[in-house]
């Protein structure tokens, strides 16, 4: 499976956005930072999940984990006003750094790879 990210534009004080492409398709309702990285062999892409482009309502992002094999994601908890990266899949655990820029806060999640339940089609 090929995925491309597609510049879009650039928030107002901040970085760039893009969309996602699978397969030359593109993912709908979303944009995505260029934080990224595949997992298992390139069976699966982490990418930090963009739910808004305003800033002055955000960052408002989310990690989005999309198994390219099956054509499927799964989205994790949002993180308002800080964005996510540093994604990591080692003996089971999935571990991504969530950034607040406004007070300097780095803080480091993980979850069992197994917890995992809630996958839907990539284009729904």
């Amino acid at each position: 499976m090929l995925y491309q990210l597609k510049y879009e534009n650039e928030i107002r004080f901040g970085p760039a956005y893009y969309s996602l492409g699978i397969d030359g398709k593109t993912v709908p309702n979303f944009v995505y930072g260029f934080t990224r990285s595949e997992l298992d062999n390139g069976r699966y892409l982490a990418i930090e999940e963009w739910l808004t482009t305003d800033y002055r309502k955000g960052p408002i992002t989310r990690v989005a984990i999309f198994d390219l094999k099956e054509k499927l994601v799964t989205r994790l908890k949002v993180v308002d006003k800080g964005f996510v990266g540093s994604f990591k899949l080692k003996e089971n655990v999935f571990s991504y750094h969530k950034t607040f820029l406004a007070n300097g806060q780095a803080i480091e999640s993980e979850l069992d790879w197994t917890s995992i339940k809630e996958w839907c089609d990539i284009y729904s």
